[in-house]
């Protein structure tokens, strides 16, 4: 159960289990894979991945779901290079309940739609 404190983040990328920042997410509590709403984009920017907002092409996108306290966004913000190359905001699930996910926020130009969504491919 979700406390106030805490929120849920959506990781499609290098924070997910077995990826190379997943060290970061000692504190986070894994509660399994899920799915974005079919509203998303996943691109590949080479070492990562970009989550995209697109709700004319998108598709769903496949990572997990972690429960995290708002104290941690700190270091994963650092990580992210937030807010500038990517930016924490709400994002919908398949099932239609809400998360937080790191999107990315520059220019897609001559990027690789990824479009099995998911990543690495």
């Amino acid at each position: 159960m979700q406390s106030s404190d805490s929120l849920l983040l959506f990781v499609y990328g290098t924070l997910k289990r077995g990826e190379k920042n997943h060290h970061a997410m000692v504190n986070a509590h894994y509660l399994g894979d899920a799915c974005t709403s079919t509203n998303y984009l996943l691109v590949d920017l080479g070492p990562y991945p970009g989550l995209i907002e697109n709700h004319i092409g998108g598709f769903s996108v496949k990572g997990e779901l972690f429960e995290i306290t708002h104290e941690f966004l700190i270091e994963l913000d650092k990580i992210e290079g937030s807010p500038y190359l990517f930016n924490l905001e709400p994002i919908t699930l398949s099932d239609g309940s809400k998360a937080f996910a790191y999107l990315f926020k520059q220019s897609i130009e001559g990027v690789t739609i990824l479009s099995k969504g998911f990543w690495p491919d």
